[in-house]
């Protein structure tokens, strides 16, 4: 909603003018032009779509994965081809000793840091965590959801205070304060409720230099998403009230919004992501 002056005054309206020109898109939606921006976990996924947004919002990117090397890759192409630079920094966030490291390596790709994401979270759903034991599972969510995102949180955040200031960014998730029935639902209840606790804490701790923010995506077309059964896809259209599942696209939107100045008024805050659904 824009401004529309009319005879008698000025009146909130809808935008009546094309939005065809990239160049006034970019104009009033999350411009990151000059940013350099880090995001975790960046080879698939929300990830994939985050590091391809922000590219078309002008950002260069540092790109991470801990060994999909070749998916990061193919993806720095398609960034390279959108016209941004893009650099590639690969590390196992479960391993603290590989943390500082990966910090100071990806801070030093484009002299600075000014938006990290935190994406990268373990996939016990898909990926080969999924056959470990409850307690094992366990353990890894914590080793890298949430360990890894506040030490590299409060590592970025303590550089940033020290530079120009900056933007970090947060993974949560929208059930985690209401829980969900089942093994997944607990796990991830657990691991996330902390990273969306935590991110409120950090984002008071370096104010006013830092914001700190969360997105908390709901039911996300990725991987598992893909291949879900029957059950889940009448399930996410009956407790969504947009009546589809979320994308990556969906997510890596809001994400560059809350990364850019367009956002400089936000800090603190846990933003769902979820097609409406309050449940």
């Amino acid at each position: 909603m824009v401004p529309i002056v009319s005879s008698d005054g000025c009146h909130w309206g809808p935008l009546e003018i094309s939005l065809g020109s990239d160049v006034l898109t970019e104009a009033i939606f999350g411009n990151l032009a000059g940013i350099r921006a880090v995001i975790t976990g960046s080879s698939s996924g929300i990830g994939r779509a985050t590091a391809l947004e922000f590219a078309r919002g002008g950002a260069d990117i540092v790109l991470h994965c801990r060994h999909s090397v070749e998916s990061a890759e193919t993806l720095a192409d398609e960034i390279r081809e959108i016209g941004r630079s893009v650099r590639l920094c690969t590390a196992d966030l479960a391993i603290e000793e590989q943390l500082e490291p990966f910090v100071t390596r990806a801070w030093d790709c484009f002299d600075g840091v000014d938006v990290w994401v935190n994406n990268a979270g373990v996939d016990l759903l898909t990926g080969e965590e999924s056959q470990l034991e409850y307690g094992a599972k366990l353990n890894r969510l914590f080793e890298v959801d949430v360990r890894a995102t506040m030490l590299l949180s409060r590592m970025v955040a303590e550089r940033m205070s020290q530079a120009a200031g900056g933007s970090i960014l947060n993974i949560g998730w929208d059930q985690a304060d209401r829980g969900m029935a089942g093994e997944s639902g607990e796990l991830f209840a657990a691991s996330k409720n902390a990273v969306m606790g935590a991110t409120r804490s950090l984002a008071a701790s370096f104010a006013p230099r830092v914001r700190i923010n969360c997105i908390a995506p709901g039911w996300i077309r990725t991987s598992w998403g893909e291949t879900a059964g029957e059950y889940w896809q009448e399930r996410v259209k009956s407790e969504t009230p947009l009546k589809r599942w979320g994308k990556p696209e969906d997510v890596a939107a809001t994400a560059r919004f809350l990364s850019s100045p367009d956002a400089n008024y936000i800090t603190g805050q846990v933003v769902n992501v979820n097609g409406g659904a309050v449940r």
